[in-house]
């Protein structure tokens, strides 16, 4: 699986399940939020986007959203998996 794959299975779907939840309940706000993220991710193709789209995931926290525990699993899902693509990311290869 290369890089785009992996952003696009791990970060970008389940980005785009989420919407769809918020959407359905009517969480506008939170939709739009993290809606904005998925579109900065795009096909996971320029890793400076994805990576910008991680660090913006990670905004949620002081937003202030109140986050259903079926949203909440699933928001905290795609933070951890874009702390460990964060961290692949910024790994020294050059050792």
């Amino acid at each position: 699986m290369d890089f785009s794959e992996l952003v696009v299975a791990q970060i970008k779907t389940p980005l785009d399940a989420l919407c769809a939840s918020l959407m359905a309940a009517g969480e506008l706000d939170q939709y739009l939020f993290f809606n904005g993220v998925a579109e900065m991710m795009g096909d996971g193709t320029d890793e400076g986007a994805v990576m910008m789209g991680c660090i913006e995931l990670g905004r949620c926290a002081f937003l202030g959203f109140h986050f259903t525990p079926d949203v909440e699993l699933q928001v905290t899902t795609i933070l951890d998996r874009a702390i460990e693509l964060s961290s692949i990311m910024s790994a020294d290869t050059l050792q």
